[in-house]
C-alpha cells in the first residue's frame, strides 16, 4: 500500500501517474500494468470480484490494449482503453484514444457501449465526443463550447441530459454573469420543462445570487407543483431557502417544517421495512434486512409487530421476544392499553409461540373490555394453539353472544369449527 504523505509512497504515485485515491494497480511478473480498479464501493464482495475478473484477463487494460494492437481498427478496443483512462483521470490519454474513436467511426456504426452506472446505451462515437466535451468543462480552465456544441448536436439523447446536468452544476456553482446564466437556464428549462432537478437548479442559483425574487417565485412554485404528491428533501430544502430569503417563514415552514419531516419518517421507515420483508422472505441479505427493520422501528414504534414477524422469518425469535415479548407486555399492562395487549395475544397466537404470554395477555384484554367479543376470540384462539378445546369454546361462546349482525355469523362459524369432530 502506497501513502502519498510517505516519500516511497509519493514515488509510487509519481512512476504510476496516481491522481484519484483508492487505485488499485494491479501488475504484472514483469512489473508492467495489467489493470487497476479506481475507487471503492462496498461491500467488499464487490471488490473481490473486480479482482477476480482482473486476474481472469476479462476486459482488462492489458487485454485491450493487446487486442487494439493487433487490430487498429478494433473500435472496442480502443474505447475500451480510452475509458480505461477516463477511469484513472489521465485526460490526455483518455481524450488520445477517444479522437481514434471517432476517426475509426465517424458514422457510430460500428457499435455501442452501455454505461453500467446510468444504464444508457450509445454508439461508441457519441460516448467519445461526450466524454471529450466532459473532460474539456472539468479542467483547470473549464471550457463549455465543446458540451454546448453536444447539447446542439444531440439535443433528445439522454447523454444531452446529462451534459446538461454538469453545465446546471457550472453555473449553479459559480460566479458567471447572471445575465449569462440567465440565459442559460431559459434554455435548460425550456428543454425539460417538467424537470424538478433543471428548475431547482435555477432556484438554487437565484437563492445563491439573492435575486431575481420574481423569477424566484415562479420557479418555487412550478417546483411544489411538480412534486407535491413525491417531495424530495433537497428541492424542497432550496424552495425553504428561496421563502427564507424573500421573508415568507409561513411558507418555508409549509415546505420544509415538521409536516414535511413527518412524512418522510413516515416514507422511509415503510420503505426500510419493505425492503427488510423481502430479504427476509428470501432468507437472503439478513444482517441488512434486520439493521434495516430495526431502524424502522425505531422511526416508526407502530411497525412492532411487522418487525417482531420478520425477527421470527428470519429465524431470530429471541430477537422478536425481546422486541415484542413479556417484557413489552408488562408496560402495556401497567397502562391498560386494551387493544395493543389484545393485538399481542392475536400476534403469537398466529404464531404459535410465547403461548402463556399470549394468554395473560388476552386474559388482561377481555378484563379490561368484557364486551369486546374480538378479545374473546383472540383469547379462543390461544386456548386452541394451547390445544385447550373446552377453554377455547367457552371463550368462542361468550364472542358469540356479544357479537351482532355479520359478527356474530363469523363469530357462530367459528364456534362450530371447534366443535366439529377431528378427523380421523
Amino acid at each position: 500500500m502506497a501513502d502519498l504523505d510517505t516519500r516511497v509512497g509519493a514515488e509510487t504515485f509519481k512512476r504510476f501517474a496516481i491522481r484519484p485515491t483508492p487505485t488499485t494497480l494491479v501488475l504484472g511478473g514483469d512489473g508492467s500494468e495489467v489493470d487497476w480498479v479506481v475507487g471503492y464501493s462496498p461491500p467488499p464482495e464487490n471488490f473481490q470480484i473486480s479482482l477476480e475478473r482482473i486476474l481472469k484477463g476479462e476486459n482488462t487494460f492489458q487485454a485491450l490494449e493487446a487486442a487494439y494492437a493487433k487490430n487498429p481498427k478494433d473500435v472496442a478496443a480502443v474505447f475500451g482503453v480510452a475509458r480505461k483512462w477516463s477511469d484513472r483521470h489521465d485526460t490526455a490519454k483518455a481524450m488520445e484514444k477517444y479522437k481514434v474513436v471517432i476517426a475509426l467511426d465517424p458514422e457510430g456504426t460500428a457499435g455501442s457501449f452501455t454505461d453500467p452506472d446510468t444504464q444508457i446505451t450509445a454508439p461508441y462515437t457519441k460516448y467519445a465526443e461526450y466524454d471529450i466535451a466532459i473532460m474539456a468543462a472539468q479542467g483547470r480552465n473549464p471550457d463549455l463550447g465543446p458540451v454546448k456544441a453536444f447539447i446542439s448536436e444531440n439535443p433528445k439523447s439522454l447523454l444531452a441530459k446529462r451534459a446538461y446536468a454538469l453545465e446546471s452544476r457550472y453555473y449553479s456553482l459559480s460566479n458567471r454573469p447572471n445575465e449569462e446564466a440567465a440565459k442559460f437556464f431559459e434554455e435548460l428549462t425550456a428543454a425539460y420543462p417538467d424537470d424538478p432537478g433543471a428548475l431547482v437548479s435555477w432556484l438554487r442559483k437565484i437563492v445563491r445570487d439573492k435575486g431575481p425574487m420574481d423569477k424566484g417565485a415562479e420557479l418555487a412554485s412550478r417546483l411544489r407543483a411538480l412534486t407535491f404528491s413525491d417531495s424530495n428533501p433537497t428541492i424542497n430544502l432550496t424552495i425553504a431557502a428561496f421563502y427564507d430569503l424573500a421573508g415568507d417563514k409561513a411558507k418555508a415552514e409549509e415546505v420544509y417544517g415538521q409536516a414535511f419531516m413527518n412524512g418522510q419518517i413516515a416514507t422511509n421507515s415503510f420503505n426500510l421495512l419493505v425492503y427488510a420483508n423481502y430479504w427476509a422472505r428470501k432468507k437472503e441479505n439478513l444482517e441488512s434486512a434486520i439493521a434495516a427493520a430495526e431502524t424502522a422501528v425505531k422511526l416508526q414504534p407502530d411497525y412492532i409487530v411487522a418487525v417482531a414477524s420478520l425477527y421470527i422469518e428470519a429465524g431470530q425469535e429471541a430477537k422478536a421476544l425481546e422486541l415484542f415479548g413479556p417484557g413489552w407486555l408488562a408496560k402495556k399492562i401497567t397502562q391498560k392499553s386494551d387493544q395493543e395487549i389484545s393485538g399481542y395475544a392475536q400476534f403469537w397466537a398466529g404464531q404459535g409461540k410465547n403461548l402463556a404470554s399470549a394468554l395473560t395477555a388476552a386474559k388482561k384484554a377481555v378484563e379490561l373490555q368484557p364486551k369486546a367479543y374480538l378479545y374473546w376470540a383472540t383469547l379462543s384462539d390461544v386456548y386452541a394453539k394451547m390445544n385447550n378445546k373446552a377453554k377455547a369454546v367457552k371463550a368462542v361462546e361468550k364472542a358469540v353472544e356479544l357479537a351482532k349482525g355479520n359478527a356474530k355469523a363469523a363469530m357462530q362459524r367459528k364456534l362450530d369449527a371447534l366443535k366439529a369432530p377431528e378427523k380421523k
